[in-house]
């Protein structure tokens, strides 16, 4: 899903200090079984395996320029391993201060999925200080969103939802989701759009929602619900059709 190439564009990146580790998802078995398939991608994380002090965006480019960039990886698959637990030997959590993660659990449990039986995917493949790149230079924050898009384009090629939920908020991110798809698959197909509520769409051979962020409130808890409801219903239409 990610080789050394897609860091490329890292070079010369002089304010990679308090950026985090980079975000890269893999699937557990239970994706293997899990029907449907669902991918719910947040905006950014805040603070993604940094506690190593490892994971700088010069040693990203370091260890690409060494041919080394497979530690990097591993490194972020192994943080991604223990993300639905409180350690890497823990069990999985039950409770979460995370709206995002109450969301993602909500959502695995109407669908009758487990956590592990879903993919959480990032919009972005870094945060900036624990918050948005989106208030970064606009040189910096294109060469951070185009990598963070070719990462998401191999990954949602890799994985092969059926349904696509991105929980990431309206506000600058829209331009961004199409870009994704007009740059890496076919365009897209708009079904709906209710301004600053839901966006329903077609990409990528998957169905596809643009929702507010689950910490949203003002009446966007009923389009998180209703997403939950359109994929259970067309769900039961395709087991029974």
């Amino acid at each position: 899903m990610a080789s050394g190439c897609v860091f490329q564009g890292l070079e010369g990146f002089r304010t990679g200090t308090k950026y985090s580790g980079v975000f890269l998802p893999f699937h557990f078995k239970a994706y293997e079984k899990s029907s449907p398939k669902v991918m719910i991608i947040g905006r950014e994380t805040a603070g993604w395996n940094t506690n190593n002090n490892k994971n700088k965006l010069r040693r990203i480019i370091d260890k690409n320029n060494d041919g080394l960039i497979d530690e990097i990886i591993e490194e972020s698959f192994f943080r991604y391993s223990w993300h639905l637990k409180n350690s890497p030997d823990g069990t999985i959590k039950k409770r979460h201060s995370s709206k995002f993660q109450h969301y993602y659990n909500k959502v695995s449990k109407e669908l009758d999925l487990s956590p592990e039986g879903m993919i959480y995917a990032n919009l972005f493949a870094w945060d900036y200080n624990k918050k948005s790149p989106l208030e970064r230079p606009e040189e910096e924050l294109k060469i951070i969103t185009g990598i963070s898009l070719e990462l998401l384009a191999s990954q949602i090629r890799f994985f092969e939802p059926d349904y696509i939920i991105f929980a990431t908020g309206y506000r600058g991110i829209d331009p961004i989701i199409k870009e994704l798809f007009n740059r890496h698959f076919n365009g897209y197909e708009t079904i709906r759009v209710n301004p600053k509520k839901i966006w329903e769409f077609n990409a990528a051979n998957k169905k596809c929602f643009r929702i507010a962020h689950p910490r949203a409130q003002h009446g966007h808890a009923e389009f998180r619900k209703e997403v939950i409801e359109h994929i259970k219903g067309e769900s039961k239409t395709r087991e029974n059709a």
